[in-house]
């Protein structure tokens, strides 16, 4: 019993979730505090990092501002030692920053030059990060979900943030020879089936922290960092997630607890005033405030692995692609293509087919109805090994 009220106390209070909503981080703020420089973004070591910039904004007003993230700026990572890495705009807000190497004994920061003010983040030293030791998935009970979890040790009881990227495999569950054609309004032959199958991606949306002071040993082991449903077609053919783990500073721990904490007193809809969060981005020329934390990293340690679903008990959705169902005769090829349908087979009985073909929901049939791209990643073997893991 013992044990059991040790892992209570001690494993729960470490796993800390906020998430990037965008209602979440912006509500009900002061006046002052309206049209606040936000920035989001770490300094990587050999990585090109993206950083968003946005404004806060007050939810009194309806929607979401067209204009919240249409930040203006000059962004650049400078370093002590004269180093500097300028970004790049991508639109949007968002900066891609190409930075290079990262010395232990030189500090960092980040320099923003937006609307004649000058913010930069507090000079810090690169942190390393110890490598993941392992990552696996546990099904529980039958078609249960199935539960990515992972293992590491920390060197020296110190903070740190987890993410990861998801891929997988999908195809068409029919592989038709031909298609309907909006531009001629006529049914025309394929010489081979071109969308059949394609590769979704996905990266994680919730930050997630820990403090390893708190932990026996300084080591997690078998830690569930998410779980995805048996029925999710994610598992469909062969799935792969690439967990990421960053050492952080205390100060950036804090700014997120602190963030999770406001949020969470608040029902997730307020967000504190800056003087509130532990901010380490300041303005050098005025007393403007920004909110925001800048780490800065020598590495991420990363961690593939990859799921078949002759791995796990795996089941399609109930109903999934199934035929359409209730279409009117007055209803034209054109109309159905446009509520999103498409043909899955010539199918000349009335009683199942409609003038002729089989029609079914167009994610059955073209796999770029489901998000996919037809470009293979990079890391995708012709055929995936389903015991195959990458250690990266």
């Amino acid at each position: 019993m013992k044990n059991k009220v040790y892992w209570v106390i001690c494993i729960c209070p470490l796993w800390l979730f906020l998430s990037n909503c965008v209602d979440k981080f912006n509500a009900h703020l002061p006046e002052s505090s309206i049209g606040l420089l936000i920035v989001e973004g770490s300094i990587i070591s050999d990585s090109a990092v993206v950083f968003s910039l946005s404004r806060s904004f007050s939810l009194d007003v309806e929607g979401v501002p067209p204009d919240f993230n249409k930040v203006d700026a000059e962004v650049c990572v400078t370093g002590e030692d004269g180093s500097s890495f300028r970004g790049v705009a991508l639109g949007n807000g968002k900066y891609r920053v190409a930075v290079g190497t990262l010395h232990r004994d030189v500090r960092y920061s980040l320099k923003i030059v937006y609307e004649g003010d000058i913010y930069t983040s507090e000079p810090q030293y690169p942190i390393g990060t110890e490598s993941i030791d392992d990552v696996t998935y546990e099904q529980q009970g039958e078609y249960g979900d199935v539960s990515i979890r992972f293992s590491m040790q920390s060197k020296d009881a110190a903070c740190y943030s987890w993410s990861y990227e998801e891929d997988w495999e999908v195809r068409a569950v029919y592989n038709p020879m031909c298609a309907y054609d909006p531009k001629t309004d006529k049914i025309v032959d394929y010489d081979a089936r071109p969308y059949s199958r394609g590769w979704c991606h996905s990266e994680s949306s919730e930050i997630i922290i820990g403090n390893m002071e708190i932990n026996k040993d300084n080591r997690v082991k078998d830690k569930c960092l998410y779980s995805v449903g048996a029925d999710d077609i994610r598992f469909s053919h062969y799935y792969s997630t690439l967990v990421k783990q960053r050492k952080i500073s205390k100060g950036e721990y804090e700014y997120y607890q602190e963030k999770i904490k406001l949020n969470e007193e608040m029902g997730g809809l307020f967000v504190p005033q800056p003087s509130e969060l532990p901010s380490n981005i300041r303005c050098d020329n005025s007393d403007k405030q920004a909110i925001g934390y800048v780490g800065v990293s020598l590495n991420v340690a990363e961690y593939r692995i990859f799921i078949s679903t002759d791995d796990i008990q795996y089941r399609l959705p109930d109903g999934y692609c199934q035929g359409a169902k209730g279409l009117k005769e007055e209803f034209t090829f054109l109309d159905l293509y446009l509520m999103g349908y498409t043909i899955a087979y010539p199918d000349p009985n009335p009683a199942t087919g409609f003038k002729g073909y089989a029609w079914v929901s167009g994610s059955c049939t073209d796999v770029r109805y489901l998000g996919a791209s037809l470009e293979k990643p990079p890391f995708w073997s012709v055929e995936v090994n389903p015991k195959l893991r990458s250690h990266e």
